[in-house]
């Protein structure tokens, strides 16, 4: 009975193939024009905030950078300017928020630092450091020197010179030096791949914060009744070590350990 239904209404099938697959080619269609329109969004959007700064609108232009970075656009030149517009409104947190996450995606750009140093002078709170044993300090400068994009180029190039070396292994006499420069290149690029997830894993799960509330009394623990043992103020950089529903503990530079209500930063 299904194969007679089937040469039956042989032709209606076919139609109805035929819609199915129209409807998914215009599906698939609609899929991409979308996806050009939202790229072709992002310059027009950009071009549109940039204006907005030059014209010291600077309310209109963080919010069309904000709109940029909600489409996916997360690039140090969008967090940068992002960050100029904020510290021209004077909103300290948010300045220093987006020079940081600027500076990670960006860590030798000379303009960002000095932009996030310039707004760190506007905090409330002057915190002298704990110190740190040198090597410590030299891993971490190391390691931050670079983005994840950074030292995953890093990577890339250290395998082809390392490539490079082993052809001309096979070109000349003395072999030897040769051979041990090849595989130590070839050892730089594994100790790049390396510090490039490391440095990809710090920047997708951030335990750095930023506060974003004028001020603030740190509890002593996880309780609004707890006792309040120092207050700190907006822009301070905050270290993440736990959480115990709506608290969390933080660190401060100085070594300062205590509870604060999660909904008063935001995560770098």
């Amino acid at each position: 009975m299904l194969d007679m239904k089937k040469v039956i209404h042989n032709g209606l099938v076919t139609t109805s193939y035929r819609s199915c697959v129209r409807l998914r080619v215009l599906s698939v269609i609609c899929v991409l024009c979308s996806f050009l329109l939202q790229a072709q969004d992002a310059p027009e959007l950009y071009k549109t905030a940039s204006q907005h700064y030059k014209a010291n609108e600077f309310e209109q232009a963080a919010t069309a950078y904000e709109k940029i970075l909600a489409k996916g656009y997360h690039t140090p030149e969008v967090y940068y300017n992002l960050g100029n517009s904020y510290y021209k409104l004077k909103n300290t947190g948010r300045a220093i928020l987006n020079y940081e996450r600027a500076h990670n995606l960006a860590p030798e750009d000379e303009d960002i630092i000095h932009n996030l140093k310039l707004a760190q002078l506007k905090t409330v709170d002057k915190l002298q450091p704990v110190p740190q044993l040198a090597i410590v300090t030299q891993w971490n400068n190391l390691l931050n020197s670079q983005s994840s994009k950074g030292w995953s180029m890093f990577a890339i190039g250290f395998v082809w010179v390392s490539l490079v070396l082993f052809a001309v292994y096979f070109l000349i006499a003395r072999k030897g030096i040769v051979l041990f420069l090849s595989l130590f290149v070839l050892a730089l690029s594994f100790v790049s791949v390396g510090l490039g997830f490391k440095q990809a894993h710090s920047e997708e799960n951030s335990d750095t914060a930023i506060l974003m509330v004028a001020n603030v009394n740190i509890k002593s623990a996880p309780d609004a009744n707890g006792n309040d043992i120092f207050t700190i103020h907006e822009g301070i950089k905050l270290e993440l070590l736990d959480q115990v529903g709506g608290w969390t503990k933080i660190r401060l530079a100085d070594g300062k350990v205590g509870w604060v209500e999660k909904n008063m930063f935001e995560k770098i």
